[in-house]
């Protein structure tokens, strides 16, 4: 007896296209045929989507698609301008997707986009980063950190972004499915010891002097110091209050408020600090509770003025890998070797989970006021010693 053939879907059919991909239309429980939202790589997958419908008509659970016909460039940029994120994370997003995602990928139909596409694009993007960062004379380790972190930040945005047209039914699933593009390991970044932070302070421009102690020892951001006014300020008490941050947007200064909740904070100070930021409130801020406590000589955010000042000294200084953002990182480690739990590294930093601050905690029980109290002390013995040093 001959075995018969199987027969064919009465409802629908799968046919290759000339671009050799496979592409499923099937007639519904509404009468109308229609086409899947995207095209397979293989006739088994393409078959496997369309037994799935078949499923789900049985089931009586199908949903007529919503046929995605609108490019990946096109969905990005709308969901860009459509999230509710700060301005500064808008300018970055949208600095990835121009330069890393529309250029490559964003002629696609949204629903075209599949896995071997993305992984497609994540190789290519990948290699070009480490090319071109090579061509500009970095060093190899700095070329494999900026690039691996560019890349993981373009697939992070390509996935939320690929989320959303998944919540919209615009696509079947999420075709970015590379497991660990997304995540990043930092590299450790370098620190300055607190003669090499004394130093700094001494060799850069008077007016920012008070600058270095504060990006340092009371780990503040760059835009948070730019943005303090002197009502922030309060040197009886000897701590600052930290409620906005100035961002660098398209040549122009935003202010708004810091980086995260966690971020409106109050920091004590060790007493040096206090006493170097008095001198500088007598010297260089405007009068007044919203006088800028670091402006330019014009009385501007000093943001720009600041980086170069800093930036310009530690390369004079030899120290050409640390950046201005490392001196943060400097102020973590100074805390957490003076007895800084996790708990008060978190809230001296402004850090919205312990994560952050993990890498510098040692175990002790101690608050603010006196984790700034035993810096100060620490700091004076080592510029005691110095000064000693030099005057021998």
């Amino acid at each position: 007896m001959v075995a018969k053939k199987p027969r064919k879907s009465t409802f629908g059919n799968v046919r290759q296209l000339p671009s050799g991909r496979y592409q499923v239309r099937y007639t519904a429980s509404d009468g109308l045929q229609h086409t899947a939202p995207r095209t397979y790589g293989t006739k088994a997958d393409a078959n496997a989507y369309l037994a799935t419908v078949h499923s789900d008509l049985v089931r009586e659970t199908w949903k007529a698609p919503r046929h995605a016909r609108i490019s990946l460039g096109e969905f990005g940029r709308t969901w860009i301008d459509q999230r509710p994120i700060k301005a500064s994370t808008r300018q970055r997003y949208r600095s990835a997707w121009n330069l890393h995602i529309e250029p490559r990928i964003g002629d696609h139909q949204i629903g075209d986009v599949s896995p071997a596409i993305v992984r497609e694009w994540y190789a290519e993007l990948g290699e070009h980063l480490r090319t071109s960062l090579a061509e500009r004379g970095r060093g190899s380790q700095t070329v494999d950190q900026a690039g691996s972190a560019t890349l993981a930040h373009a697939y992070r945005l390509l996935k939320a972004v690929m989320n959303t047209a998944l919540e919209d039914e615009l696509i079947p699933g999420n075709p970015c499915r590379i497991k660990g593009a997304s995540t990043y390991r930092h590299a450790e970044r370098p620190t300055l010891g607190i003669d090499e932070i004394e130093e700094l302070a001494q060799k850069v421009p008077d007016r920012y002097k008070a600058t270095v102690y504060l990006l340092a020892w009371a780990g503040i951001r760059l835009g948070e110091a730019a943005e303090l006014r002197r009502k922030d300020v309060d040197l009886k008490h000897s701590q600052i209050r930290v409620q906005r941050a100035v961002y660098p947007i398209d040549g122009q200064y935003l202010v708004q408020t810091p980086k995260s909740n966690a971020g409106v904070r109050t920091i004590v100070l060790p007493a040096f600090v206090t006493d170097a930021l008095r001198e500088h409130l007598r010297d260089y801020s405007p009068i007044g509770p919203d006088g800028l406590v670091f402006p330019t000589r014009s009385g501007k955010c000093a943001y720009n003025g600041i980086q170069l000042a800093i930036t310009r000294t530690l390369r004079a200084m030899g120290y050409e890998s640390v950046r201005v953002h490392d001196l943060r990182h400097s102020g973590q480690l100074l805390a957490a070797t003076n007895g800084a739990t996790l708990t008060d590294l978190q809230r001296r930093m402004g850090h919205s989970t312990v994560n952050a601050a993990m890498a510098y905690a040692h175990a002790s029980r101690d608050n603010g006021r006196s984790i700034a109290e035993r810096m100060n002390a620490q700091r004076a013995t080592v510029v005691s010693l110095e000064t000693r040093r030099g005057a021998g």
